[in-house]
């Protein structure tokens, strides 16, 4: 059997896509809080290898984390926008 993989990238998400990708986010971002609040290590997964990360040696991959929730929430924003031929609630199109 042989296994077929495409390339492909973003434009074929919807926002529902990214809700999800955001809500994985911010438990990821509070699984690392927590163990820093515990002292306890917060273990990821990185280049194919298990890394154990102490409290303090969290902080770049938590900034990493808000920036990728930051953008996942303008393009979340950007795609619940109403749409340019969208009509709102009692508005009745131009005959």
């Amino acid at each position: 059997m042989k296994i077929r993989a495409e390339e492909w990238d973003e434009s074929i998400l919807d926002v529902e896509d990214y809700r999800v990708e955001r809500a994985l986010q911010r438990g990821a971002l509070d699984a690392l809080r927590r163990a820093r609040r515990c002292g306890t290590d917060f273990v990821i997964r990185e280049h194919g290898q298990v890394k154990s990360l102490r409290p303090q040696e969290a902080a770049p991959y938590e900034k990493s984390m808000l920036e990728n929730l930051e953008r996942l929430n303008r393009k979340i924003a950007e795609l619940d926008g109403p749409s340019p031929n969208a009509l709102s609630l009692n508005e009745k199109a131009e005959s």
